[in-house]
């Protein structure tokens, strides 16, 4: 292990050997920016992403490469030939000394060299391995060939996105990827919390489909009432929800509740939504259409600036859809100063992204940018091996509960982001004790259409009713954080602590507290006060406008809450790097989690390409600037669609013979890539007119038959009977208290040795009051009833 910077950085005392090729190399990407000794492993010809574009100057070069600049820094590289002896005994001296490992080959080619889990973990029996694929490590598609496109067609995210018009459209920048690689990351934490009582790693299973499939509700919207959630287009299903012109651009307007519309009503002041009628919600539902237009002729005469301060003065969830110049510009990204400069030798000065969240006391950091080729391979070969740490006799009971049993977390969070966060974990073990209150509930509690959606939300917590406003509650609040671990929030800046709540005042009650805020705009500059849903936080960060396609209208690009899942993974992340830090120190801290933040640190490559090439990306709906054909093609049937990438000239040669075109390999359109990337409209309908003979399932397997990735873009019908998602058991059945049992899907991470369960659903409203207060507390039943009375149990 690497003791450097142990105290200075949070995660500075492990070694981390990275084998995951491409996007998947934002694990050891957040793992390095925390202090990680991250040791890149590439073949001799470099990781596949050294080849992709955008090039710095457009300068092809496997040293100028966007992509393995932005994935890659703060890391070393080691350059192994894993086909030869000399470089799989150099794997295994690596590997007998670190802490993780991550790869995201093909299930069972390492094994195949002598190189898998169950070979390096005889040399080091308490190494966490992590293995990120398409499909996961078991089910009937374990082996099959994937993508970013594919597994976002195959977990469901590609058919309910994109203009309806069209086929449907993938989410920009590598979110499959880096959503997976998110959830890897903190499953490789919860295995190192284990091991600290075992003394043995285990394997680490996540299935990029898994992780797909667990976004938008698409399989308990199924499981709950069999509706099959689709493209909308521009018809919004609640309004006013969705993207509006402005004099100079477009915002982002998003209105669920009466309290807001009625906000909103007063604002436009006409005549004809003034009516009572339109108070009823469900009425508001059945005519979006009205509403939408008189709300896009109001929103008209503003420029977006007026808009976004005179809508959020009135506490409305508004924001700019930016560009990504735009969102370069804005005042309050760099009033934060969220971009970081950083120097490349071959590229030289740029900004680049900064950071996800911020710890007060070991603060990520840009140490080094990314290495070339081989940079480090004789400094690090010629480093001294590590001993193989030991390995305990026995089991522990303490992990009975689940790898995370005898972790306390107090989750005040609302709505999603925050919520998914402490879920993850309570998935895994923690306890997670959910803080609401009768007058100010989570709106999953009173929303009608929210009632597949709460209960998937907030499984795995118990659930207390106390009112923090009130000194006896307040009270209440601070005894349990005496004997928690983790306090969670995504209130305002602010409102706990003005409650005597805040950080400062609870690291005196417990001084290795963990507490973590995930504000909107983060904790301070000039939006810090804004309010914000997902919805606003993507097209904030620019990520709305580049998700659809190029020709079709703004206001059908996705207004989903996706950037809450990326905001909960990276808070689950942060929050176990933090744990794993106070294991070693005994220090707690604070984490700021800025959810718009967390979102652009996905979208680094594009953001990258505009910083050091002045390049500003535009939508470019399924396509991609390395591969092609990259696409979703029409499938027999009503809306059926297969997505289809080639990522190698391997795929594409094999395409061409299944489809009963060999000649195409050879046409002077098709026969390099440069050459597809310029025909690719005339590619795509040779490729369209053959998958239209077939269904969806078909295509895919024929082409996965002769090893070309493709998947069908599959519905929330169709994940719900899928065969993969069954097998590795990830659909479950679970009993929500005062709900019903219904069908969800399961947890995000696999653990070989710990794998955790659910064995509890949705609280109900102030279930666990006795439970936690009384008997975890020891508060007398009078006294509780004494508060009861006077509203601090409410």
């Amino acid at each position: 292990m690497s003791s450097e910077n142990h105290h200075a950085t949070a995660l500075g005392h492990l070694r981390v050997l990275d084998l995951a090729t491409a996007q998947i190399g934002y694990f050891g990407k957040i793992f390095a920016d925390l202090g990680a000794d991250v040791i890149k492993v590439e073949s001799p010809q470099g990781d596949p992403s050294r080849q992709m574009a955008p090039f710095a100057g457009d300068l092809s070069d496997p040293e100028r490469s966007l992509y393995f600049l932005n994935f890659n820094a703060n890391k070393r590289s080691v350059a192994l030939d894993l086909e030869t002896d000399a470089g799989r005994a150099s794997l295994s001296q690596l590997a007998s000394g670190a802490d993780v490992l991550v790869e995201s080959y093909t299930p069972g080619y390492l094994d195949s060299l002598g190189v898998g889990y169950d070979a390096l973990k005889q040399g080091n029996p308490a190494l966490v391995f992590a293995s990120i694929t398409p499909f996961g490590q078991t089910g009937p598609y374990a082996e099959f060939q994937g993508s970013e496109l594919v597994t976002q067609a195959m977990g469901g995210l590609l058919y309910v996105q994109g203009d309806d018009n069209k086929p449907p459209c993938y989410a920009p920048c590598d979110q499959s990827s880096q959503l997976a690689s998110l959830h890897a990351a903190y499953g490789a934490l919860t295995a190192l919390k284990v091991r600290s009582l075992t003394g043995r790693g285990q394997h680490v299973d996540v299935s990029m489909q898994d992780i797909m499939g667990h976004l938008l509700f698409s399989i308990a919207q199924y499981g709950f009432s069999r509706e099959i959630i689709r493209r909308t287009g521009a018809t919004a299903t609640i309004a006013p929800n969705g993207y509006y012109k402005c004099i100079d651009g477009y915002v982002s307007l998003a209105i669920f509740f009466n309290h807001h519309w009625q906000i909103m009503q007063e604002w436009m002041n006409i005549e004809a939504l003034l009516d009572p009628i339109w108070q009823d919600l469900d009425f508001r539902r059945s005519n979006p259409d009205i509403v939408n237009q008189f709300v896009s002729e109001f929103v008209a005469d503003f420029t977006i600036d007026e808009f976004v301060r005179e809508g959020q003065k009135r506490h409305l969830t508004v924001s700019a859809m930016s560009s990504i110049d735009g969102f370069f510009e804005d005042e309050h990204i760099n009033a934060r100063k969220f971009f970081r400069d950083d120097t490349h030798p071959d590229i030289g000065e740029y900004l680049t992204t900064g950071a996800p969240y911020i710890f007060s006391d070991t603060p990520w950091a840009s140490q080094r940018p990314a290495p070339t080729l081989g940079q480090h391979t004789k400094e690090v070969l010629a480093e001294a091996p590590k001993p193989a740490k030991s390995c305990a006799a026995v089991d522990t009971p303490a992990i009975n509960g689940g790898p995370l049993s005898g972790v306390r977390i107090v989750d005040f969070a609302r709505v999603w982001a925050g919520p998914y966060a402490t879920r993850y974990l309570g998935d895994l073990g923690a306890e997670v004790i959910k803080i609401e209150n009768e007058n100010f509930l989570d709106g999953g509690r009173i929303s009608a259409n929210s009632n597949h959606m709460f209960p998937e939300i907030n499984r795995s917590k118990l659930g207390v009713t106390v009112n923090f406003r009130e000194a006896d509650g307040a009270n209440l609040i601070r005894e349990l954080v005496s004997v928690s671990d983790v306090v969670l929030d995504n209130f305002a800046s602010g409102v706990l602590a003005r409650r005597g709540l805040g950080y400062e005042d609870l690291r005196k009650i417990r001084p290795d507290i963990i507490m973590i805020s995930m504000p909107g705009y983060g904790n301070d500059g000039p939006y810090s006060e804004y309010v914000a849903y997902g919805q606003s936080l993507m097209a904030y960060a620019g990520l709305a406008l580049l998700w659809g396609f190029p020709d079709s209208p703004v206001d059908t690009r996705p207004n989903v809450h996706y950037s809450d899942f990326i905001s909960a993974a990276h808070g689950s992340f942060a929050l176990m790097a933090a744990l794993e830090h106070r294991a070693q120190t005994g220090q707690g801290q604070y984490i700021e989690i800025p959810q718009a933040e967390t979102l652009a640190a996905t979208m680094g490559v594009a953001l990258l390409d505009h910083s050091v090439n002045g390049r500003s990306w535009e939508p470019i709906g399924n396509r991609h600037p390395s591969f092609a054909p990259h696409g979703c093609y029409p499938c027999r049937g009503e809306d059926q669609w297969c997505a289809i990438s080639c990522l190698t000239a391997e795929h594409w040669q094999s395409l061409c013979k299944a489809i009963d075109a060999p000649e195409l390999a050879s046409d002077p359109r098709f026969d390099s890539l440069n050459a597809r990337l310029q025909n690719q409209d005339a590619l795509d309908e040779i490729i369209g007119v053959w998958t239209k003979q077939f269904t969806p399932y078909q295509v895919m397997w024929m082409l996965q038959g002769v090893g070309v990735p493709a998947g069908v873009a599959q519905s929330g019908e169709q994940l719900y009977h899928d065969m993969n998602l069954r097998s590795r058991n990830f659909i479950l059945r679970i009993e929500h208290s005062g709900w019903r049992t219904l069908e969800h899907s399961g947890i995000t991470v696999k653990l070989s040795e710990t794998p955790g369960a659910i064995v509890r659903g949705l609280p109900g409203l102030g279930q666990h009051n006795t439970l936690i207060f009384g008997d975890l507390l020891g508060v007398e039943e009078s006294e509780l009833e004494r508060m009861a009375s006077e509203g601090a149990l409410a």
